[in-house]
């Protein structure tokens, strides 16, 4: 990102308005930038930024919702374009520091499907900042949560999928309707405690096996560390040995792994020294027809944010071996 647009006061001020609705104006951030970034008003002067791209829409819920702005996902006549467009006139001035701060992490994308995932990326990011702060960190529920898929990507997707794809499958964060998305393979990640036989599903979109073709509940048992127990971990420890993992292997996926992260709520300047946690066991199951669930089709109109505890004992006739998970992801990943 160049200086000039750095130092630009308000690079709106200079667009026309377009006299049709459906319309927008803009002009290009940077010419030197490779990402289709423009700055754009709409017919009712709303300030926008968009990046026009030519790869797969992306679903409307991997978008997050701000207050104050609608980010949108919507053709473009050589392709696809996501629009951040600012609904507060208010808030200009802050409107644009968010805008530059999106577009220096895009800039620093290496292809335009990177270009992409940064910029929702990095639009997350201020999601979760801006949505009930974080100024004490993770809960312990989030901490757990986020122990355990740290160590999933660690330990049985980054040697199956490599760096980059097991970052990107990593979906969560992006606040789709299941943790990992890798092709049609989707898996879901709970913890639980040594003592509980229950896990708590969050919608009825996260056992729904619509949309992919195999479905999995990854289930990690992570337990508080007694004062003193060996191989006790923090979450930022296992953060710190994730990232590490991934840069071993492809340091250019450090830093899509670390806009993830970031949009799970996680900050590395919080203290979580206090917190160490034991991953004492997991267990895999395959989500397929019978399997105890709640699904968009069983859920009456009218009710919403539904939840609800799944005990994992009514599951155990669709218990299976990591190795099915395993052939299932080599089969897509492999494209066979």
């Amino acid at each position: 990102m160049s200086a000039k647009m750095m130092k630009a006061e308000d690079p709106w001020r200079a667009i026309a308005r377009p006299e049709r609705a459906e319309r927008i104006s803009g002009r290009r951030v940077d010419s030197h930038l490779p990402w289709g970034l423009f700055w754009a008003v709409d017919s009712d002067d709303h300030c926008l930024l968009v990046l026009r791209h030519a790869t797969e829409p992306v679903p409307s819920r991997r978008l997050p919702k701000l207050r104050g702005l609608r980010v949108e996902a919507l053709p473009a006549p050589d392709g696809q374009q996501l629009l951040i467009r600012l609904l507060d006139r208010e808030q200009r001035a802050l409107f644009h520091r968010f805008c530059a701060d999106v577009v220096q992490a895009t800039a620093l994308a290496k292809t335009e499907q990177e270009a992409v995932e940064r910029f929702l990326g990095r639009t997350l990011r201020w999601h979760r900042l801006l949505r009930a702060g974080r100024v004490a960190g993770l809960t312990e529920d989030e901490q757990r949560g986020l122990v355990g898929e740290l160590r999933l990507i660690e330990k049985r997707l980054l040697p199956l999928l490599g760096a980059t794809a097991s970052i990107r499958c990593w979906t969560g964060p992006l606040d789709a309707p299941r943790d990992f998305e890798i092709s049609a393979v989707h898996i879901e990640a709970k913890t639980r405690g040594p003592t509980q036989t229950r896990v708590v599903i969050s919608s009825e979109q996260q056992l729904d096996s619509a949309g992919c073709e195999r479905l999995f509940l990854h289930v990690a048992q992570v337990a508080v560390a007694p004062e003193g127990a060996e191989g006790g971990i923090t979450v930022a420890d296992a953060a710190r040995r994730a990232r590490s993992a991934i840069q071993a292997v492809n340091p250019l996926a450090v830093d899509i792994f670390e806009e993830r992260l970031f949009a799970t709520g996680f900050n590395w300047d919080h203290d979580y020294s206090d917190r160490p946690w034991l991953v004492t066991g997991e267990t895999l199951f395959e989500v397929r027809e019978g399997f105890p669930r709640l699904t968009p089709g069983m859920v009456p109109a009218g009710v919403e944010n539904v939840s609800y505890r799944l005990s994992l004992r009514t599951c155990a006739d669709y218990r299976v071996d990591f190795a099915v998970l395993e052939a299932a992801i080599k089969g897509v990943h492999d494209g066979t």
